[in-house]
């Protein structure tokens, strides 16, 4: 998602905006920079933005700008699929919450294949920070998958473009490499497995369900069995 220029307590930063130049707000913040090309991201409350004049700066402008930008090469996460889904597309939408940043943590996957619905609830830690609970959630989900289904056609979906920044957008992170790492091994396993942006908190189906299991988990700083449920196979294609 590209970048523009707002004030903000009289400094001038760059908030992350949609194509319209409106401000991205996920869960009532907004991600800014203080920079051309910075790489370290900051939250602050919409409220406090003052939209200034100025054009609308592409991602890869942004991130090429500056001793410290990303290299214009970074790949382009995307919103729709190579493949279209049919019937027999396993599509998972994975969420992760936090109750401050850091702070208590959860995780929530929503699961669908062709004859079943997989929900996870999990609480992961009492101090967490938000990028890693949404790696964990992403770990979790491809660790429900079964080596049967190595070759699907698998969509997984998530609302953190920072995530898919360091996991196939070639963004270098400086923490939980570890956990980024194991994830890109596990990625690598399956064949047609795509990874996926989805606006947050837009009501689409698997996308609102995985929120609802994650900030259950935080609110309740508890995790809750993981619940299968039959389906019918006729079902409507993921968008």
């Amino acid at each position: 998602m590209p970048w523009k220029k707002f004030q903000f307590r009289d400094q001038t930063v760059f908030a992350r905006v949609l194509p319209t130049g409106k401000p991205i707000v996920h869960r009532g913040r907004v991600e800014i920079r203080y920079k051309l090309g910075a790489t370290k991201s900051y939250r602050a409350s919409p409220e406090n933005l003052e939209a200034e004049e100025g054009e609308i700066i592409s991602d890869a402008e942004f991130k090429g700008a500056g001793p410290g930008g990303r290299s214009a090469a970074t790949k382009a996460v995307r919103e729709t699929p190579k493949t279209a889904p049919t019937e027999d597309t396993i599509v998972i939408h994975t969420d992760g919450a936090c109750s401050g940043n850091p702070g208590p943590a959860g995780i929530g996957v929503y699961l669908e294949r062709p004859d079943e619905t997989v929900e996870l609830c999990e609480f992961i830690s009492s101090l967490a920070t938000n990028n890693f609970a949404e790696l964990t959630a992403i770990s979790r989900a491809l660790e429900v998958l079964r080596d049967d289904e190595k070759d699907r056609h698998i969509l997984l979906y998530t609302d953190s473009g920072w995530s898919l920044g360091v996991l196939i957008g070639g963004w270098k992170a400086k923490t939980n490499l570890d956990m980024i790492k194991k994830i890109q091994d596990r990625m690598a396993e399956f064949s047609n497995l795509e990874l996926l942006k989805v606006k947050g908190h837009s009501g689409q189906k698997g996308n609102e369900e995985a929120d609802y299991l994650a900030t259950t988990a935080v609110r309740r700083e508890a995790s809750k069995p993981p619940r299968t449920r039959k389906r019918s196979k006729s079902r409507r294609p993921a968008l």
